[in-house]
């Protein structure tokens, strides 16, 4: 018997069953591909994280060790050599500055000086209150400007004036030098309009830069400005306020110190301080630098601030002191390192001219992936040189520490 034919089947759909199963796997599939994703971007944003704290930090260290490792520089000898008398008398060498008055010049009074043109002090630092090692100093959430007395010794206007952040626990140092690079003195005319002539080779050490100078040889050095702007060959001395038995000092205080050319040579003199402070740009706590620079024949200074590195959140320093005692020459031993405010402020010139290496630690932090950060946070202690610095209220950011040590190699060994 046949079967009629009745046509080609027609499908009636999916059951609910079937519906709610399929939505079931599909729903399953995609959370696991955005869980996949998700972590992906959370390990992505994470690494770039690390990677630019490492960026910062490598950058960091390299400005700071490269202006660290200047320290005592004075030309043909270091400061050690040419201060060996500690300021008290010119005789024998030393460092001299035509910022100063005949008066006060004769005298060799530097504390009428500038507090950055205090080239006899090399070296100095000021430490945050409550960051000597074996201390503890939270971070907290806000990053605030200090007052002079947060710092010990107390800052002096120059520096206080910046508004550097101490709630952190960041350290200053300030540094003053004469630039590795040098222009020999061809020609040096100390009467009439003293003026100092070097090949033109060199003329870019003196139109480039801060706008302070010094000549130097083995046996003295002496800052100045020049009266008006360098030119390729040639500078002027003579200063604003100062007379004509002034502007000769350099040459005639002390015959045996005359400057002649050919055996003396022009270089910039540096002044500069490192400081941490709040960054309006990035909105986070940044390592900043100030060079203190001249306008040629005016005597004035200007402060120009610098934002180095941000996302520096805290610097610590320790000094290195020789074990000789203040009356006897350097060792170039370092027997302890210690606290800026162990050592005091530039009225101890003597003993920071003492210190030979530095000890440096910096906290960096960079905003990557906030829930990592904020989970491997509480995992790992934070300590920069010994002062425990734990996170108030964890904020996403990844934080790491970096340390090294420099030595001073323009005072070591009495070099």
């Amino acid at each position: 018997m046949k079967t009629a034919y009745k046509g080609p089947r027609v499908s009636t759909g999916l059951s609910l069953i079937e519906l709610m199963i399929a939505l079931l796997i599909g729903t399953i599939l995609v959370l696991g591909l955005v869980q996949v994703f998700s972590a992906s971007r959370t390990a992505y944003q994470l690494s770039q994280g690390i990677a630019r704290n490492q960026e910062s930090s490598r950058f960091a260290v390299d400005f700071l060790t490269r202006d660290l490792r200047m320290a005592g520089h004075a030309g043909c000898v270091n400061d050690q050599s040419l201060l060996s008398t500690d300021g008290t008398t010119i005789t024998g060498g030393n460092i001299r500055s035509l910022f100063l008055n005949g008066a006060n010049r004769n005298a060799n009074n530097v504390a009428a000086l500038l507090f950055p043109l205090r080239f006899d002090v090399s070296i100095q630092g000021y430490e945050a209150n409550g960051t000597a090692p074996g201390n503890t100093r939270q971070i907290p959430a806000a990053l605030v400007a200090g007052a002079a007395a947060d710092w010990s010794p107390v800052l002096p206007a120059d520096i206080s004036g910046l508004n550097p952040a101490p709630i952190r626990g960041s350290d200053i140092v300030v540094l003053r030098f004469l630039s590795a690079e040098e222009a020999p003195i061809t020609t040096f005319n100390a009467t009439g309009t003293p003026a100092v002539v070097y090949p033109a080779a060199s003329g870019a050490l003196a139109t480039g830069g801060s706008g302070l100078f010094a000549i130097a040889d083995c046996r003295g050095a002496s800052v100045f400005q020049a009266s008006a702007a360098p030119t390729a060959t040639s500078m002027n001395v003579t200063q604003t306020g100062l007379n004509a038995s002034d502007l000769t000092f350099i040459s005639t205080h002390d015959s045996s110190l005359a400057y002649k050319a050919g055996s003396a040579s022009l270089y910039r003199a540096e002044s500069m301080a490192y400081y941490v402070a709040f960054s309006p740009q990035a909105q986070a706590p940044a390592l900043y630098r100030v060079r203190w620079i001249s306008t040629p024949g005016n005597g004035a200074l200007t402060a120009v601030t610098e934002e180095m590195v941000d996302g520096v959140e805290s610097m610590q320093l320790l000094f290195g002191r020789d074990s000789a005692p203040l009356t006897s020459p350097p060792s170039g031993y370092i027997s302890s390192m210690v606290p800026a405010s162990t050592i005091g402020d530039e009225t101890n010139a003597a003993a920071w001219r003492r210190v030979g290496a530095v000890q440096l630690g910096l906290m960096v932090r960079n905003s990557g992936n906030r829930e990592g950060a904020a989970a491997t946070q509480s995992l790992i202690p934070l300590s920069v040189l010994e002062v425990q610095m734990p996170v108030q209220t964890p904020d996403g950011n990844y934080r790491s520490v970096y340390e090294t040590t420099v030595a001073l190699r323009n005072r070591l060994y009495g070099n």
